[in-house]
């Protein structure tokens, strides 16, 4: 392996948004298994209430008021998943807008000590201890430690050294789960 890699990455919209599309899905399909934990415990906490304080009420009465919890926390669940989405879609278009006006090249640096982000917006580095990555189909998911997470995403089609950039990864940053 190399001691260094650069990679220069230029704008190209139609990519970007694909990609930050992508990402709003997968970060809500991350979400959904402690979700769907939550209204197990929230059934399970009906269950214990209706038995203790409801005994002689029949089974088939808590079935339709479970149903309807069900039913009630899926609509909701939706309702917030497409509002949030259109958030999302009027930021990412603001993002984008904000991206045109500045030089379109994006330059990353690989080397055996830390990970290097470069562009007119943000110049970031980071030692590999910090770096995390997530391939998501044909997306890597660069995830950067600094206090708060950075999540740089870098697409297939959007560079020719996809398949280096991912060999570095493996060996110096951690696989993400």
């Amino acid at each position: 392996m190399e001691n260094s890699l650069k990679v220069l990455i230029n704008f190209n919209e139609k990519i970007i948004r694909k990609q930050l599309e992508k990402y709003y899905y997968y970060s809500w399909k991350k979400k959904l298994p402690s979700l769907l934990k939550y209204f197990l415990f929230i059934i399970l906490f009906l269950t214990l209430v209706d038995s203790i304080f409801k005994p002689d009420r029949s089974r088939a009465d808590f079935l339709v008021s479970i149903g309807i919890f069900l039913l009630i926390a899926c609509s909701l669940y939706i309702i917030i998943f497409y509002f949030n989405k259109a958030n999302y879609i009027s930021k990412l278009n603001k993002h984008i807008d904000e991206l045109k006006r500045f030089n379109p090249l994006t330059e990353l640096y690989f080397d055996e000590n830390s990970f290097y982000i470069k562009s007119e917006q943000y110049d970031i580095r980071s030692i590999w201890k910090k770096v995390t990555y997530n391939i998501s189909g044909r997306t890597l998911i660069i995830t950067i430690d600094l206090g708060t997470p950075l999540t740089y995403l870098i697409s297939e089609e959007e560079t020719e050294q996809y398949q280096n950039i991912l060999t570095f990864l493996k060996y110096k940053a951690k696989l993400k789960k």
